[in-house]
């Protein structure tokens, strides 16, 4: 939002600017027309590059969280004798997860020095709920037909906790960077 009031006081300046090199002497109307067009064309491109920027980010991540299997939200259909293609599934879910923190890590990396020292508890709180996801599933794997339903919504109660820390964690740094 900040950039977005910032973007509109510059086009708010430089409508400004044209408005007043209209007036000007009409001998250095042509020069100052061009100067005008020229500094009017950059504001443009500005504007538009940057609004392209963000859209791309806001696509990408839009289709980031698109890509993530559903594999796990009909956990009905894995029963104990599925057990192998849950853990086959879980593991691969695990994967994107991780590669969403590291992507998130990367982009606070990349971010102010107030944001970075903001974000590391963030991250910290993520990498925990990760390592315990980590427990949940090999309590997964060792599970007997008696206590599956049981350690199996207990990964998946995990694993929508983390997924939903992290989303949390994507727009609260979406709000610090806009």
């Amino acid at each position: 939002m900040k950039k977005q009031h910032l973007l509109v006081l510059v086009l708010g300046v430089a409508g400004l600017a044209v408005g007043c090199n209209k007036s000007a002497n009409s001998d250095d109307n042509s020069a100052t027309t061009n100067s005008s067009m020229s500094v009017t064309q950059e504001v443009q491109n500005i504007k538009e590059d940057s609004s392209n920027a963000w859209e791309a980010t806001k696509e990408g991540a839009s289709n980031a969280w698109a890509s993530v299997k559903l594999s796990l939200q009909s956990s009905a259909n894995y029963t104990y004798d599925k057990k192998d293609a849950f853990v086959t599934d879980a593991q691969a879910d695990l994967a994107v997860l991780d590669q969403k923190i590291k992507d998130l890590s990367d982009k606070v990396a990349a971010s102010s020095d107030s944001v970075k020292a903001d974000a590391q508890a963030k991250l910290q709180d993520l990498q925990t709920q990760r390592a315990a996801l980590d427990k949940k599933l090999d309590d997964v794997k060792n599970s007997s037909e008696a206590d599956w339903d049981s350690t199996k919504t207990a990964f998946i109660n995990s694993y929508n906790d983390t997924k939903s820390s992290l989303k949390q964690a994507w727009q609260w740094l979406k709000d610090k960077t806009s």
